[in-house]
């Protein structure tokens, strides 16, 4: 019936409706280290997801915008093992603090936070915009703003 996705989407066929808003870090292992200088170390290694990822592709465009090109990725399968391998200070990546906050007050990996412009992500709810809304899809979209996660902003 639909998906949740990384949005904005505008694409003329689908309807979009933001369910939530989440604040991106930049994660790193723990240390005293700025974001600048972390960002700027040689051998710099990003972990990531696979290239269709969301989370990876605004990493590189973060990165891509800072002059930092020829980084080596690391693809992983989960984020659990992305965080694992920040904390063991092999290299960055770029979640949601909500998905690091466990780790992070843990004192496991150190968060780094980002300009407005870069940290600030939507995710959408999509769908075909001439397909029928079903008695099971108004339930759960109707579940999701009953919860308070539609349009939440920390």
């Amino acid at each position: 019936d639909g998906a949740l996705v990384c949005g904005p989407v505008n694409h003329p066929h689908l309807h979009e409706e933001t369910m939530f808003r989440e604040e991106l870090m930049v994660v790193s292992g723990p240390g005293g280290l700025p974001l600048d200088g972390i960002l700027a170390r040689p051998g710099l290694k990003i972990l990531v997801l696979r290239a269709s990822c969301s989370y990876r592709q605004r990493l590189e465009e973060i990165l891509a915008r800072r002059g930092i090109a020829g980084v080596r990725r690391l693809e992983f399968g989960t984020i659990e093992a992305i965080i694992g391998c920040c904390a063991a200070g092999i290299g960055v990546t770029l979640l949601p603090k909500s998905v690091v906050g466990k780790a992070y007050r843990g004192h496991a990996v150190a968060i780094h936070p980002l300009p407005a412009d870069e940290a600030w992500v939507e995710t959408q709810f999509i769908r075909h915009r001439d397909g029928a809304v079903t008695s099971a899809l108004r339930a759960f979209l109707a579940l999701i703003h009953a919860q308070g996660f539609a349009q939440a902003a920390e």
